[in-house]
């Protein structure tokens, strides 16, 4: 913008428009006021401006409304909200709408305050020093605005030392998201602990999250250092938060109002400094409304709420983070970087990724290792992609409708085993191409080897299960849709036979 940079006050205290006038003006800056929402309208159709400062609470108006009205009239126009600690939540909501950043009232370190005004003035080079930093940590945000704004606002709030709650599906990034505010904090240079409260029962977690004194029970021969006391300084990610008992939360409540606790079987209050961000796939406000989660604590820890949206309303980023997965896993391979072919990366496009990132992760990494070619086919997707897919892809050749995606297979190929048969069909030809029946074939010790992998294979299915559900049986069970009871049997059977070899 030509000529000297223009800044827009409102605030309904007239001391606050003061304030910013005489900061901004000494600066040789031309500044305007208002009072109310009404005389901001006016002053926003009258003039373009480079920076507005919007006060969240107004006589006549909702500072996030005039955000948006400023954002619609003159999108350049870099807004900043001002806000007291109590509506922090409001001002985090702000950065996700498009504002710059948000100060807290009383205005302390002018300084500071200095800086974020020039920063406002150079969003652009604000915005490709945030994109250096997400590249350097390998953390890939996408192209999707919603997104772009909630890391933004992740950046602003890490440097403020609140609770942080984020919210989300399964596998749509929640502890990478924590990670990347840890990293740009004050706390980067201390350990970042992550700790899921779903793996325990509530006896296990009351010990692994606070700690226990020798004797304390059955087992307790030594005294131990909870996660909390090995967190002081740092940063403590709590995943599931809604798995915690009603015993614990309060405990958890505690911890957050005054930074104080016992350990189990304790009588000595221990004093502890943690960052705590906490995560959640579940509603937790509907879960307060059900009575299954502590109110207080839920108020504790939505102090800056951050919602990451699901894959399948980020279709757009699909390319750039199949791109990254590819070259992230050829790299740990040691392999050529491969592409998919265009038949393959459109049954990518129409899955609903009910998984999201982390099913992405996984999709990729498999299709990479099962593909032989330069590049990776649609038979080298895993089964549940193929087979989920409803729709049809158009041939080529005539304009004509193609068979459905999971019909492009040979059926004969894969008859016997109907779920998996891609997968397996592979491994069968593997195999096959190996024997040397003129050589000689033993069968019958082929055949007990066969059986005592099947063995092993299973354990290894059920023990990624157990990892990617950090060791809760009943969830493992979940994802591979069998009973607690059946899985424990698998476990015990894995056991004994090892015990016995």
């Amino acid at each position: 913008m030509p000529g000297k940079a223009r800044f827009l006050i409102v605030d309904d205290e007239q001391e606050v428009c003061n304030f910013f006038s005489y900061l901004l003006k000494k600066k040789d800056y031309i500044v305007d006021t208002a009072n109310s929402g009404a005389e901001a309208s006016v002053r926003i159709n009258e003039n373009i401006y480079n920076t507005a400062l919007v006060d969240l609470k107004l006589p006549d108006a909702n500072g996030l409304e005039i955000l948006k009205e400023i954002k619609k009239a003159q999108p350049d126009c870099q807004v900043i909200i001002i806000t007291g600690y109590s509506t922090v939540k409001s001002a985090v909501e702000a950065i996700q709408l498009g504002a710059f950043d948000y100060v807290e009232k009383p205005f302390v370190d002018i300084n500071d305050m200095e800086k974020l005004l020039e920063r406002s003035l150079n969003a652009l080079a604000e915005t490709e020093i945030l994109s250096a930093a997400q590249q350097e940590l390998g953390f890939v945000v996408g192209r999707n605005q919603k997104m772009i704004s909630l890391v933004s606002a992740a950046k602003k709030i890490a440097k403020k030392n609140i609770t942080v709650l984020i919210q989300g599906e399964t596998g749509t990034g929640k502890e990478v998201l924590a990670r990347y505010i840890h990293s740009v904090s004050h706390r980067s240079k201390q350990p970042f602990l992550a700790f899921n409260c779903g793996a325990f029962t509530e006896t296990l977690l009351e010990s692994e999250l606070f700690g226990h004194e020798k004797g304390s029970f059955t087992g307790a021969t030594h005294k131990k250092k909870g996660i909390f006391e090995q967190a002081n300084k740092a940063t403590l990610f709590l995943d599931e938060i809604d798995s915690a008992s009603p015993a614990i939360q309060i405990k958890l409540l505690r911890i957050l109002e005054t930074g104080e606790y016992f350990r189990v079987g304790g009588e000595e209050m221990c004093k502890v400094d943690v960052r705590i961000i906490a995560a959640t796939n579940a509603d937790l406000a509907q879960k307060v409304v059900e009575n299954k989660f502590r109110e207080d604590l839920f108020y504790r820890l939505d102090v800056a709420s951050l919602h990451i949206p699901p894959l399948r309303e980020r279709p757009g980023d699909l390319d750039q983070f199949i791109t990254f997965f590819l070259q992230k896993e050829s790299s740990a391979k040691q392999i050529p970087i491969k592409k998919y072919s265009q038949d393959a990366m459109e049954l990518l496009q129409k899955h609903d990724w009910p998984g999201n990132i982390r099913e992405l992760a996984n999709t990729v990494a498999q299709s990479l290792l099962l593909s032989k070619g330069p590049q990776i086919e649609l038979e080298d997707l895993p089964d549940r992609i193929i087979k989920g897919i409803a729709k049809k892809i158009p041939l080529v050749d005539g304009g004509k409708e193609a068979a459905p995606a999971d019909k492009m297979l040979s059926s004969d190929s894969t008859a016997p085993y109907p779920r998996h048969g891609e997968i397996l069909k592979q491994y069968e030809d593997a195999l096959i191409e190996t024997i040397n029946f003129r050589q000689g074939f033993d069968f019958e010790q082929f055949n007990e080897e066969i059986s005592t992998w099947r063995d092993h294979l299973l354990s290894l299915i059920i023990e990624n299960a157990l990892n990617d559900t950090y060791g809760n049986q009943v969830k493992a069970a979940n994802l591979l849709g069998i009973t607690p009871r059946a899985l424990r049997y698998h476990l015990h059977k894995g056991e004994h036979k090892n015990n016995s070899g």
